[in-house]
Parts: C-alpha cells; structure tokens; sequence
C-alpha cells in the first residue's frame, strides 16, 4: 500500500482486512488482530490513527523506530507460535508518522498468541476470539488441507442453479 492508498483506505471504513490504532505505545490489542488476520484472510495494521464514530484522524506516532522495533521484534520472538513476518512501511504525513503493517494469511493455523485460547479470526471490522470448533477446524485444515471447497468425484450436489460437477 502506498501513501496515496492509504488515504484512500482512511476515507473509507475499517473492513475484515484494514484496521487502525492510536499507539503512543504499542497498543496490546494489536496481538489480536495480528492473530486475526493470519488466521482470515490477512490485512493491514496501521498504527498512528484514532477512530472516533466513523472518522479517522492521524494523529501519528511519537517514536515510530521503536514501535516498529518492538512490533516486529515481539511478532519473530516467543509470543506467537509461529514466526510472523509482516511487510512494514512507515508514512510521514502532515509531519505526523505513521506505521502500516501488512500482516499475510498464514498456512500454519491457528495462530495464537501466549495461549490457544489467545486465537482470534476478524469478523467484519472485529477481531472476534475463535471458538474450539473453530480452532479445531484450522488444525484439520492444516493437516489436511482446505476440503470444504473441494467436490467428490462422481457426486453431484444442487447449489441454487450451479452444482457441484458443473463448477470444476
């Protein structure tokens, strides 16, 4: 994302793939979202804005080197169970930093942070905790990877006006 995008992104709204944060310091919820985007379908973290209502405003970070060093030193230490290796950039607009943060879906879920029960996955603009179901579901797909896209040869299921044999 370049600086023209992400003022794109800043007139819009916060969706399942782009979620702000104010960060005088590293806010601990960025843990969530982080685990949340690895285990959807990824997303952009950008910290130095504050959302109020619907309304974005940046309002930058004071010491963005250390943020960043922190950020990425935390996400390649022992807090997560896996490594996680974010595209960082870093935007100076209106003399005021701010961070952005690719976070990439990854192929080894779930993706937690402290504890399994530190697993969360975005729903809409949220970062909602996974439910054992839920966690059990990204093991098995893991292991055996993503079936519930897959048809069976042979068996042709109606879905509306599409059945399963026409889509392969």
């Amino acid at each position: 994302m370049n600086k023209d995008e992400l003022l794109q992104r800043l007139a819009d709204i916060e969706w399942e793939d782009f979620e702000v944060k104010t960060a005088h310091e590293l806010p601990k919820s960025c843990w969530e979202t982080v685990s949340a985007f690895s285990n959807t379908v990824g997303g952009w973290l950008i910290l130095g804005v504050e959302k109020k209502d619907k309304t974005f405003s940046i309002i930058g970070v004071s010491n963005p080197e250390k943020i960043e060093q922190e950020f990425i030193n935390t996400l390649n230490g022992q807090k997560f169970n896996v490594k996680i290796r974010p595209e960082a950039h870093h935007y100076t607009i209106d003399g005021k930093h701010v961070l952005a943060f690719y976070i990439h879906p990854s192929k080894q879920k779930p993706i937690y942070y402290n504890t399994q029960s530190n697993t969360f996955i975005r729903s809409g603009s949220g970062d909602v905790r996974a439910t054992a179901a839920e966690i059990d579901a990204m093991y098995r797909d893991q292991a055996f990877g993503f079936k519930t896209g897959e048809c069976v040869e042979g068996l042709t299921i109606k879905i509306g006006r599409a059945s399963c044999r026409e889509r392969v």
